[in-house]
This record gives structure tokens, sequence and C-alpha cells, in this order.
């Protein structure tokens, strides 16, 4: 008598079918579609609380340096080649964008410059620390004695915030004696601007008189594609750019104010985006979002001395 076989489950009884599958991974692309935007947009946020917080102890640490130094602002010569003790920071960090192959300045990866007090004067009231001069969204890798390392200093201190010294007030080719005569800030008038003729420039803190501290920022995220030495210039005569501040918050700018408060600035039109080191500069008109932008710029780094106006 045969004995009946027992039977057995199929080793393809609890597989997925095709279908079943296209269906998870059709699920699962859905879910990363809604979540992506929310985590890039988390990630934004998070980028913009720490380019405050950066501005917020770096502008504390320049209203102690003021307590220590009878009000005078840390010294600000427009001068890349300045030595230690006549600017605020030294060195230049210039290029390096859009890649480390297109080169720049070694100045750019030396850490050295934000914590040695002889080099970085902010150091000592900061805790040398070199992570608040550089703004999260700055994107730029340098190449320093061969080594591929990140950019340390993305900010640039208003050229009309500051003091000189004698000899760079004089000849505009050296640095001799202390620097307490305050900032001319040469291009607020597209070249000649001296301190208060025709615009105010602040070289203590007592030097804001008409105007209030909370209207005139300090420290900026400067663009990467064309920022240089560690001041900032602005022309405030005619809606004209000579310097460009960053867009990289999503366009957006962090701000450090002389009062103390910082904040992140969203532009309303595309002047400071660009995509090149020689960004064109043409002249914004009146009635314009362009303009608008300009103004709120150039409004918040200085004023004409007699009228408290711009242009």
């Amino acid at each position: 008598m045969k004995k009946c076989h027992e039977s057995r489950p199929s080793s393809h009884q609890d597989a997925f079918t095709l279908i079943e599958l296209l269906v998870v991974i059709a699920i699962i692309a859905i879910l990363a579609a809604m979540l992506l935007p929310a985590l890039s947009m988390a990630k934004s946020r998070a980028r913009v609380m720490t380019c405050m917080n950066n501005f917020s102890q770096l502008q504390q640490g320049c209203i102690m340096y003021t307590a220590d130094y009878t009000e005078y602002y840390p010294p600000n010569a427009d001068d890349q080649t300045a030595p230690a003790g006549y600017v605020w920071v030294k060195g230049s960090s210039e290029g390096w964008m859009p890649t480390v192959a297109a080169g720049g300045n070694n100045d750019a990866g030396m850490v050295t410059y934000l914590t040695n007090p002889t080099d970085d004067l902010l150091a000592p009231y900061v805790g040398s620390s070199p992570g608040i001069f550089k703004c999260p969204a700055d994107p730029r890798q340098c190449k320093l004695n061969g080594v591929e390392v990140p950019v340390v200093r993305s900010v640039s201190c208003n050229q009309g915030v500051g003091t000189v010294d004698p000899e760079w007030e004089a000849t505009r080719s050296g640095h001799r004696g202390a620097p307490t005569l305050p900032v001319d800030a040469v291009w607020l008038n597209g070249g000649g601007n001296k301190h208060n003729a025709p615009y105010a420039t602040f070289g203590k803190t007592s030097d804001f008189r008409g105007i209030s501290p909370s209207e005139i920022w300090v420290y900026v995220d400067d663009d990467p594609w064309t920022i240089n030495d560690a001041a900032m210039a602005v022309i405030a005569d005619r809606a004209q750019l000579i310097d460009f501040c960053s867009a990289m918050h999503n366009n957006a700018c962090g701000f450090s104010f002389a009062d103390g408060h910082a904040e992140v600035h969203h532009w309303k039109s595309n002047i400071f985006v660009h995509t090149t080191s020689n960004p064109p500069t043409p002249v914004y008109f009146p009635g314009t979002v362009a303009y608008a932008d300009w103004y709120w710029w150039a409004f918040h780094a200085s004023r004409r001395a007699a009228t408290g106006s711009i242009p």
C-alpha cells in the first residue's frame, strides 16, 4: 500500500510579489519626498541660529574690547597687509570659490590668525573661539601646506566702524602710532569720505550722535566669492556696490549691530546673488526692489553726518 506524500509548503509562499515590492518602494519614495524639504528647512534654520549666535558673541566681544580701551573700537584699516595690532583680525580670506582648484590666499586657512591675541584683537574676549568667525553656510575649503582644510573666516567689519593710526590716516601706505583716530571709510561717498565729512564714521562708542547704535551694523557675513581683507566697504551716496555681503542663507545675510543684537536679514532682490569673483556692479534705480535692498544695506552702514540721511 502506497503512502501518501505529506504536502510541503511552497518555498515561495511568504515572498513579496513584484507588485507589492513596487508599492513599498513607491511609499518610501513618497515619504522621502515629503520629509526631505522639512529636513532641509530644519538644517537651514539651524544654520541661521548658529549664525546669529556667532554674531552675538562676536559683537559682545567687541563691546568688551571698547570697555577696556576707553571706548575705542578695534583698528579697522582697509589694508590686507596691515601688521598685527593695526587691524582687528589679520589675514586675507580671499579665494577658493567654487572649489579648492580655483585657488586663493593661504591666510584663509590660518586658524592661528583667529586664536592668537596678537593677530585677532577680539580673541581674549571671545574665548579664542575660531568657529564664531565662520558662517556655517560658507562652503569653501582651502589648501594649507598641501592639506585641504576649511576656510576659517567669513565675517568682515563695516569700514565705517573702527580706528586707524596717524601714519595710515596721512599716507595710506604704512602704520605707526596708536590707532586712536576714527576710520574715514573712503568708499561711503565713492572714494573720498572723511570722518563725518560727509558720512559719519564711528571710532568710539561715543561717536553715535543722532544715530542709534541699534541701527548701525558692525560685522557681516562677507560674500565667499568676493571676500578679501577684514573690512567691508559700502557706497552710500549712490545705489551701487563695491563689496558684496553674503546671500548664502537662502538669499539672506547675518549681521551684528553696535548695540549688541544680531539678526539675519532677507534680501528681496538678487543683487548679492552671483557665481563669479567679479560680479557686475550696476547702478540701481529708485522704486525697484534692488534699490530697496541697497538702501537697507547702506542706511544701516552710515548716514550723512549733517542730515542723518543717505544719499
